[in-house]
């Protein structure tokens, strides 16, 4: 089953999370999985944070208005790691470019 023969063209046509599941037959969890595994492939899927749901589109403008919806939303991620990097680093650990704890002797830059 491929989620983007439920996500439809155009803001006007929208589809909410909810219905996606309905149609699916699938829970919000899997439907959320299924739709950042196409993000991740390359397919742009529009979702406004507005309540009418998602939908795909070529458009400049929602384009836009996506990648800054989730730029801004991947700098707040980001910004949250810097106090918990601070507490790492009290304990005498690093975090590697992996994501990955390493005891501060074993660090290696």
């Amino acid at each position: 089953m491929n989620i983007l023969d439920f996500i439809p063209y155009g803001k006007e046509n929208a589809v909410k999370r909810s219905t996606l599941c309905a149609l699916t037959g699938m829970n919000d969890r899997k439907v959320r999985e299924m739709i950042e595994q196409e993000k991740r492939k390359g397919e742009i899927i529009i979702n406004a944070q507005d309540g009418n749901g998602y939908y795909r589109s070529s458009d400049i403008a929602d384009v836009m208005a996506q990648f800054r919806q989730t730029f801004h939303r991947a700098m707040s991620l980001l910004s949250q790691l810097k106090p918990l990097r601070r507490i790492i680093r009290s304990y005498g650990y690093r975090v590697d470019r992996n994501g990955k704890l390493i005891k501060e002797a074993e660090y290696v830059r």
